[in-house]
């Protein structure tokens, strides 16, 4: 998750831009135990409390919604713009970032959720304002924001966009764009920043390429050549690697960081939506979107491990939402997100046909239950609600809203 990473395969979700938010109320191996934490990982992966919850972005409720992992109960709803797509969240799992992608070509902002209050803490458009040597003013506006990422220790993050195939910088306390870069490609969405926090890695998912960003200067400085539509990204915890789903060759590109090209490509399961990494980066979970299923594949010799199969849906279920796009979906649930537990023992995949959440035990593989969720989930993170200073709003809340004291709250 990704860290937190973002696909949109299905051409199917519809946005709008925000509103304001409310709450309402192979060989066979060793099983998995389990493992230490490391930096990189997507967000949530650190020792389970049993505060944490579930953020789940609903593209046809429009929001987010919190979910208790524990009983599966909805604890709240915040409603943000219309079919959102991908949340970042902090590092303390307090506030959430989501993209608004719009219906068409109309999503061009972000907002800024405190996943602990009550009320939006602002959006900000998509959009860079610079004079031109004339002194005239333009102002250009981005479109379709996909995938979204925090640059590790700065209140910024990155936001790729579709429809330009841009790369943009945005300053959360400033509330705007610092920065952007065109890709040079078409179809931009999944992004993950490396663990420097140099630089960012985007999949683009028309093009078959992976653009590389310089972030200091928000410099194009590379295009790697990757499989046919390249789309969910994860960085491995500790090897300085990324894996990317190439979700129209069935296959997984394995992207060097350091040389920046692609060191290998080799086959999983069909039309691969998403990935994520064990803890301690042993094992690499695939989803299925057209199959169904998650690959488990040993990350060091790239050998699949086992595969974990997702409760089918009913005829009635497929007949209603159908795919419309190419290919052989048959009963398959959509398998969409995967997301590490805090606790590093339990993986959870949102089913977007569904509307379920298939909790896995990483020890027997297995999956051990299946809770309803949010209408169609796009993606997955985690909050800490039930820390000791729950009534603060978060440090990327607090400033924000000093920066904005005494203007008028976006409606």
């Amino acid at each position: 998750m990704p860290p937190a990473r973002t696909l949109l395969v299905l051409g199917l979700v519809a946005f709008a831009a925000g509103s304001r938010v409310s709450l309402q109320t192979a060989p066979a191996e060793a099983s998995y135990s389990g493992g230490t934490t490391a930096t990189g990982s997507k967000p949530g992966a650190a020792r389970q409390r049993s505060s944490d919850s579930m953020v789940v972005v609903s593209a046809k409720e429009h929001a987010l919604v919190m979910q208790d992992p524990a009983t599966g109960a909805r604890t709240a709803f915040f409603r943000v713009g219309l079919s959102p797509d991908s949340v970042a969240i902090t590092e303390d799992g307090r506030t959430a970032v989501v993209t608004n992608r719009g219906d068409q070509l109309s999503g061009n902002s972000i907002c800024i959720v405190d996943l602990h209050a009550t009320n939006l803490v602002r959006t900000i458009p998509l959009e860079v304002t610079r004079q031109n040597p004339d002194q005239s003013i333009t102002t250009r506006s981005y479109h379709r924001p996909s995938g979204i990422a925090f640059i590790p220790g700065k209140k910024r993050v990155v936001v790729s966009c579709e429809v330009e195939g841009a790369l943009l910088l945005v300053d959360l306390v400033e509330a705007r764009v610092i920065g952007d870069c065109l890709l040079e490609a078409n179809g931009s969405n999944a992004v993950v920043v490396d663990h420097s926090g140099r630089f960012a890695f985007v999949a683009n998912r028309d093009s078959g390429t992976v653009s590389v960003v310089k972030l200091d200067r928000m410099r194009l400085v590379k295009s790697i050549e990757a499989g046919g539509g390249p789309a969910g990204m994860a960085l491995h915890p500790v090897r300085n690697e990324i894996w990317l789903a190439n979700t129209q060759t069935n296959s997984i590109s394995v992207i060097d960081v350091d040389e920046q090209e692609e060191r290998l490509e080799f086959a999983c399961g069909a039309m691969p939506s998403d990935i994520d990494f064990t803890p301690d980066g042993k094992y690499a979970l695939v989803v299925n979107m057209q199959e169904g299923n998650i690959s488990v594949f040993n990350s060091e010799s790239r050998r699949i491990r086992t595969l974990v199969d997702l409760e089918r849906v009913t005829r009635e279920q497929a007949l209603a939402r159908p795919v419309t796009m190419p290919g052989h979906f048959g009963r398959s649930p959509l398998p969409t997100r995967i997301l590490m537990g805090p606790d590093g023992k339990h993986a959870y995949v949102a089913t977007r046909r569904s509307d379920q959440l298939h909790e896995i035990d990483l020890s027997t593989w297995k999956v051990v239950r299946t809770m309803p969720t949010a209408t169609a989930p796009t993606d997955l993170g985690w909050s800490r609600v039930g820390m000791e200073h729950q009534l603060e709003t978060s440090s990327v809340v607090e400033t924000s809203e000093a920066r904005s004291a005494g203007e008028k709250k976006p409606r």
